[in-house]
């Protein structure tokens, strides 16, 4: 589709919902994120059209995502739930999986402002020493934030995954990985079915149960004058152990040789800081069975970016460099199982 055309749709959706005329001023797509594309959307609306803001976002579920096909209903539950949290989101106003009204999945949501920090060392918006210990304490708050929320009582979340409970969830997300194995392989990885034997056999029992972001990290949010204004990307949450967010966010691929967690705190102080915010104590041998599993789903990541670059014809090059990064990524995932041992 092209832009003129979506900017089109985008108008007529906007001017029936709101019920007045909206017009699309400017569209355009940020060169950013392997999955969901990102656009910013200015408009213009006649008087007495109640627009939440004349510059909004828009996010679709491509067909040639990294994760296609795609639903808008989980990421839009969620941060619809999370305006009641003191947590920084950006707020949400419409979505659809009609693909009818513009062509694939989306929601519209707020344009927070800030950029966002990427795990690179020497990247433009890297933290510089001075200003991480701030921006780790507000990482941390943030993750205890989340943690936290009273998920139960949120009516946008009553239908989440029933069955999971703290004797089953750390099974059930190794299901999950075995799923998006058969799903995305092209050709038999005995590395994964043995990682998720692995896991299997040493899941532990959770504390508790909550809302897991699935991919806390640096580059994730964003930041503006030395404060987080928004943590991103929601398409892999769910309910689950608060240690998954733990081990994810303290993969060595997020720290840039930095060896901080996430490049902004020592592990120690990240689990310390965590502690004294939830009042629960971090059992470092969870977080590592998380770890693991975390490295496996990055290895499944490549194996997705594999599989839509040979097979479903996407130009975007960067599914060929993941792709390459599978088979140094399982090995990884043994060299972790085998530390762990």
């Amino acid at each position: 589709m092209t832009e003129q055309s979506l900017e089109a749709r985008v108008s007529a959706y906007l001017s029936n919902r709101l019920g007045g005329d909206v017009r699309v001023d400017t569209l355009r797509r940020f060169p950013v994120g392997f999955s969901w594309a990102t656009f910013g959307v200015d408009l213009v609306a006649d008087p007495g059209v109640a627009l939440p803001a004349c510059s909004l976002i828009l996010r679709m579920g491509a067909d040639d995502g990294l994760y296609a096909p795609y639903s808008s209903k989980r990421q839009f539950q969620v941060l619809a739930a999370l305006e009641r949290s003191p947590m920084p989101t950006p707020r949400v106003y419409w979505h659809s999986d009609d693909r009818r009204l513009l062509g694939a999945p989306f929601f519209f949501c707020e344009r927070s402002v800030g950029r966002a920090p990427l795990p690179s060392a020497g990247a433009p918006d890297d933290p510089v020493p001075e200003h991480r210990a701030n921006l780790g304490s507000q990482f941390v708050a943030a993750l205890a934030q989340l943690h936290q929320f009273d998920w139960r009582a949120a009516p946008e979340l009553t239908d989440w995954e029933p069955g999971v409970t703290v004797d089953n969830t750390a099974l059930h997300q190794v299901e999950v990985c075995v799923e998006d194995y058969r799903r995305w392989a092209m050709q038999p990885e005995p590395t994964v079915l043995w990682a998720a034997n692995w896991l299997r056999r040493h899941a532990p029992k959770a504390s508790r149960l909550c809302i897991v972001h699935g991919d806390y990290r640096i580059g994730n949010f964003l930041v503006q004058d030395g404060r987080i204004t928004a943590m991103l990307d929601w398409e892999s949450t769910h309910i689950g152990d608060p240690n998954e967010d733990l081990g994810w966010a303290s993969l060595a691929q997020f720290n840039g040789g930095s060896g901080l967690v996430s490049r902004l705190l020592p592990e120690a102080d990240f689990f310390r800081r965590y502690e004294e915010r939830t009042g629960w104590q971090v059992d470092v041998d969870v977080v590592r069975y998380y770890g693991v599993m975390s490295m496996l789903k990055l290895a499944l990541v490549n194996l997705a970016a594999a599989q839509r670059f040979q097979l479903s014809g996407t130009s975007d090059i960067r599914m060929a460099a993941l792709a390459t990064q599978s088979t140094s990524t399982l090995r990884q995932v043994q060299k972790l199982i085998e530390a762990v041992q």
